[in-house]
């Protein structure tokens, strides 16, 4: 048997200290690194959500000088504009918006746009994703300088951010700004400077240009630091000026937003409903229990039985654990009993489903979930902390009772919980800090290396679930795009769908067709209007084929062509005869 002592046994693990301890800006490079080297693999040809293709469509219009209003495709066949495409797009008497509702990101999207396409749009998310991670690190060092570089990582590639760092999407920006508010207050408090206090308002405020959920930071912080007022005179200016200031940021910036997106489109006269609050549920309080499971603690959309087996036997085994190091920090073998079950049914919900969308926080989060679980006073023993987690607990509160029953649609981990992230993960990893230092130094080691591996392998399925569905979106374009082909039309094909979302995962060639949108029960009456228009042949796009099909055989056309893009299991292309 090899010596353990020889030299050779000893210079890794000491080569790892040495880089373990290089500054938290080479760590921060070396996360940029990682990020940028997993575009290759995710790609960003494609989209995993319908809302980045809203985005990218806005952007691109503003890049390319066309400005806010993207026009109706056919208006000659929608004159009420009924059949606009583009879901959830802003309404005026100026014409159509499809992403004005927070008009900072898409200008901030159009600057990417110019100097790099859809790749430069991504690295912006990429580099809001990096920020959060600096932001919490030194949030992190506030409440253990040893924990810096573990919340760097832990936010970068651990916790849902990584994810959402590969998405057009405003989270991760969000993501940053948040905690910037939060160490404002906190750097104020430290230097007893109600001007510094001041420094609040440019991160709250550009938080809520950005994110709906900023306006819950906003209001989070204010009612902190006016709590921190109340029981500390010795600060109570700063507090005072640092709640007013929140408060303000937020209700300013909010808005200005509205006002800003009333301007680009006009006096509202209509458009899309927007969806109500309770909306998959059959009340408001069932409304936000549904959210809740669905956002916290749903393994999957799929429904299959063994993955959900799976992440629900890691979450318990890791709750368990957690229950067993707050009562028994002695009982090592129960703790790592655990830990070991925890990591081998993470790895296995890898290996059954690799490309799995978990939805669920605390299951794509085990290290936060960790965390969460062995909360306790002792955490809490700080100002940052208290602060810290005082912030992040009544953000969430203010999200759970004000989300969609739906959550956030398609996503990873929760993504309204998004901005609050960075600024929980620094309290989370104190609590583990603390429970591993009472178990002692070995069981802490081999429940840590549990943990990373349930982490792994969660950010791996995300990666994976990314891959795969920008993989399959792009399957999809590519059977519209010869879709459009069979249609042969002189000017852009006209295409029509039932499905909110698909004009808007068709953005890599939405400006090379015209798209329209109608309900199933729509459909026939669209159908006339296009023939009375002049147009002959039209492709067609459904996620219901047993739905949509007798609606078209009903109205007399004839279904030249069919492409099903998943093997006929979800989108069906059809080139169907009109006139």
């Amino acid at each position: 048997m090899a010596d353990p002592t020889a030299p050779g046994r000893s210079r890794r693990p000491r080569r790892f200290a040495a880089a373990w301890a290089a500054p938290v800006w080479a760590h921060l490079v070396a996360l940029a690194l990682l990020l940028v080297a997993m575009m290759a693999v995710v790609g960003t040809a494609s989209s995993f959500s319908a809302d980045e293709g809203a985005a990218i469509v806005q952007a691109r219009s503003l890049s390319e000088g066309t400005g806010w209003l993207v026009e109706h495709p056919v208006p000659e066949a929608d004159p009420a504009g009924v059949n606009y495409p583009l879901e959830f797009s802003e309404h005026g008497r100026r014409g159509w918006t499809p992403y004005a509702k927070h008009p900072l990101y898409p200008l901030l999207l159009a600057g990417a746009d110019r100097a790099g396409g859809v790749t430069a749009m991504v690295l912006l998310s990429l580099a809001g994703t990096v920020a959060a991670a600096g932001l919490a690190a030194a949030l992190a060092r506030r409440l253990d300088p040893a924990l810096a570089r573990v919340a760097l990582w832990t936010v970068g590639v651990a916790s849902p951010l990584f994810f959402d760092g590969h998405l057009v999407i405003a989270h991760t920006v969000g993501a940053a700004l948040a905690p910037a508010g939060v160490l404002a207050f906190l750097a104020a408090l430290e230097r007893r400077s109600p001007a510094r206090a001041l420094l609040v308002v440019p991160a709250l405020a550009a938080c809520v240009l950005l994110r709906n959920e900023g306006l819950f930071i906003a209001a989070a912080l204010g009612a902190v630091a006016g709590t921190v007022a109340l029981r500390r005179s010795d600060v109570r200016p700063v507090a005072a000026v640092a709640a007013v200031a929140s408060l303000v940021a937020g209700a300013g910036a909010f808005v200005l937003d509205r006002g800003w997106t009333a301007r680009i489109v006009g006096a509202t006269d209509g458009g899309p409903v927007p969806e109500t609050l309770p909306a998959g549920g059959t009340g408001l309080l069932a409304g936000r229990v549904k959210g809740f499971v669905l956002t916290w603690l749903t393994p999957s959309y799929s429904g299959r039985p063994v993955l959900g087996l799976l992440l629900l036997v890691m979450l318990a085994a890791i709750a368990y654990g957690a229950l067993v190091a707050r009562r028994h920090p002695g009982d090592g073998r129960r703790i790592l009993a655990c830990a070991a079950v925890a990591a081998a049914a993470a790895v296995a919900a890898l290996l059954v489903a690799p490309g799995t969308v978990v939805p669920g926080l605390l299951l794509a989060f085990p290290l936060g979930s960790a965390g969460l679980f062995l909360l306790s006073r002792r955490t809490l023993r700080t100002e940052p902390a208290r602060v810290a987690a005082g912030v992040s607990l009544l953000f969430v509160v203010a999200v759970i009772t004000t989300q969609y029953a739906k959550g956030g649609g398609g996503e990873w981990g929760g993504r309204y919980f998004a901005l609050s992230l960075p600024i929980a993960v620094p309290v989370l990893l104190l609590a583990l800090r603390d429970t591993a230092t009472a178990l002692g130094p070995a069981v802490a080691r081999r429940a840590g290396v549990a943990l990373m591996v349930c982490s792994v392998a969660l950010s791996t399925m995300g990666i994976t679930a990314l891959r795969s569905s920008h993989r399959a979106n792009a399957r999809l374009v590519a059977a519209v795009e010869r879709a459009g082909v069979s249609v042969g039309a002189a000017d852009r094909p006209v295409m029509v769908t039932t499905e909110g979302a698909m004009p808007r995962f068709a953005w890599p060639t939405f400006d090379r067709q015209r798209w329209l949108l109608a309900g199933p029960e729509g459909l026939d009456d669209l159908l006339a209007r296009l023939a009375g228009a002049g147009v002959t042949r039209i492709g067609f796009v459904t996620r219901n084929v047993d739905r949509d099909r007798p609606v078209l055989d009903a109205a007399g056309v004839r279904v030249v062509s069919t492409d099903d893009s998943e093997g006929g299991r979800r989108w069906h292309v059809l080139v169907v005869d009109i006139g």
